[in-house]
């Protein structure tokens, strides 16, 4: 679920607004928590795209050709096969 960050800036200036109208410390450090939490989910979500969004580069594997190879000769050896020895 991709959350805007409009919206989510949104929702933290609901949780400000609450804590400056609250009566309780224990009220305001609850929407202090709240507040907080939100933030880090931007951060992650700011850290997780950055990630994401790197391009990812493959490199083509060399690779190399036998011209004119010549089959190797051995007096032992009973034929052409590799199983023939």
């Amino acid at each position: 679920m991709d959350i805007s960050s409009k919206h989510m800036l949104d929702k933290m200036e609901e949780l400000v607004s609450k804590a400056k109208q609250s009566n309780s410390e224990a009220k305001v450090q609850g929407y202090v928590i709240a507040i907080q939490a939100l933030c880090e989910v931007m951060v992650d979500e700011k850290i997780e795209d950055n990630r994401t969004s790197k391009p990812i580069t493959f490199t083509q594997p060399v690779i190399s050709t036998v011209t004119n190879a010549e089959p190797v000769k051995m007096e032992e050896a009973n034929g052409d096969s590799l199983f023939d020895f």
